[in-house]
């Protein structure tokens, strides 16, 4: 019997579908409770200046690139919304907003080839937290909470960042391992 005719190469069932889909489902919500608690008890502990790293950020990305564009959003909407009912941070849905922006983002680059490698999503998961760390601070100065420039790059995003990028790569391959392939999951859809 050839590797084409087993029933591993065969096409998908919907049953089999439906069992992926909701594999993917656990598999995401695991991720994004893990990560949330970790974010939130153990990341305040692991700081520079006032720099704290940021485990999310990696983390919606991995599953954006992973699952696709709305898998991506919706678990960035859910790891914010986590994080916003869970610490004392004082806004709700300002933190979702951002999550999920980056989850639709980095959801485009679902299946390329650079994705399969690490580097790219180092990239993105860098480029991610900086964007939901001065989108949070814009946020705070429309509310009117001030807080210097300098202060804010040199004592907090950077620390921030550079943090976020040595504990990124662990949050990746765990997410690619417990994951796998990057496939467009789209779990609703007719």
């Amino acid at each position: 019997m050839s590797q084409l005719t087993t029933p591993s190469a065969t096409t998908a069932t919907p049953g089999m579908e439906r069992s992926l889909i909701w594999t993917t489902v656990g598999a995401v919500c695991a991720l994004v409770a893990v990560t949330v608690l970790l974010e939130v008890s153990v990341m305040p502990y692991l700081r520079i200046a006032d720099g704290i790293p940021d485990l999310v950020a990696p983390m919606v990305v991995a599953v954006a690139i992973l699952r696709g564009t709305m898998v991506g959003a919706v678990t960035g909407f859910a790891a914010g919304l986590l994080i916003e009912l869970t610490a004392p941070i004082g806004t709700l849905g300002a933190m979702a907003l951002l999550y999920l922006a980056v989850g639709a983002w980095c959801g485009r680059h679902c299946g390329r080839r650079e994705s399969a490698r690490l580097l790219q999503p180092l990239m993105l998961s860098v480029a991610a937290a900086c964007f939901v760390q001065v989108g949070y601070a814009i946020f705070h100065l429309l509310l009117g909470i001030r807080m210097p420039a300098s202060e804010f790059v040199g004592r907090a995003l950077l620390p921030g960042l550079a943090l976020t990028l040595l504990l990124s790569a662990p949050v990746l391959l765990a997410a690619r391992k417990l994951l796998g392939q990057a496939r467009v999951m789209e779990p609703f859809a007719g």
